[in-house]
């Protein structure tokens, strides 16, 4: 299974990582390899070795926090203290490693901890920035991603237009079809 990344933000990305919460809820970070397999897809770092369960726990926490803050700025709420120093505590440790190999082509190093910093240094920068306010919830249900809405109009709905878009453009278009076929 591939990770997909539609929600426009390394940061929101990761917190998609529990798809459909809110009906049946899936851990797609079953695993400590499957971590390992999203920070390399997501292009984190370039390669993970050895992710502990107690690592996965962590990134899980961060991860829950990611959501629930994010979830805030969506609804334009205030933020949990504890989920804010939860972050920032992820934050305070060395972030990844980038080294220019060549034009085009930088290697990516770090291990958990340098991974998670990075995933709390780019939610901070996120969440506590302007582009909080174009966090958006998935209007497609039961999808409960959240993503940027980066359109000129602030307008979007769905996380992606090909997939929750198309299923609920699909499902009105049945709805009109069998109503026009009963009229």
């Amino acid at each position: 299974m591939s990770f997909i990344f539609v929600s426009d933000h390394l940061a929101l990305d990761l917190a998609a990582t529990v798809s459909w919460r809110t009906t049946r809820p899936e851990e797609l970070l079953a695993e400590p390899a499957d971590f390992a397999r999203w920070a390399t897809e997501a292009r984190v770092v370039d390669r993970l070795e050895a992710v502990s369960r107690a690592e996965l726990a962590k990134v899980r926490a961060l991860r829950e926090a990611i959501y629930r803050l994010a979830l805030d700025a969506a609804l334009g709420q205030g933020a949990d203290p504890q989920d804010v120093a939860g972050v920032r505590q992820a934050a305070a440790h060395p972030p990844v490693s980038l080294t220019l190999k060549d034009l085009g082509r930088v290697e990516r190093r770090g291990g958990v901890p340098e991974v998670l910093a990075t995933l709390a240094v780019s939610a901070s920068d996120l969440l506590g920035g302007p582009d909080r306010l174009l966090v958006r919830h998935c209007a497609g249900e039961p999808c409960t991603r959240l993503f940027l809405d980066r359109s000129r109009a602030g307008t979007r709905r769905w996380c992606s237009k090909q997939g929750c878009g198309s299923r609920v453009n699909a499902a009105a278009y049945r709805r009109r079809t069998r109503q026009d076929d009963g009229a």
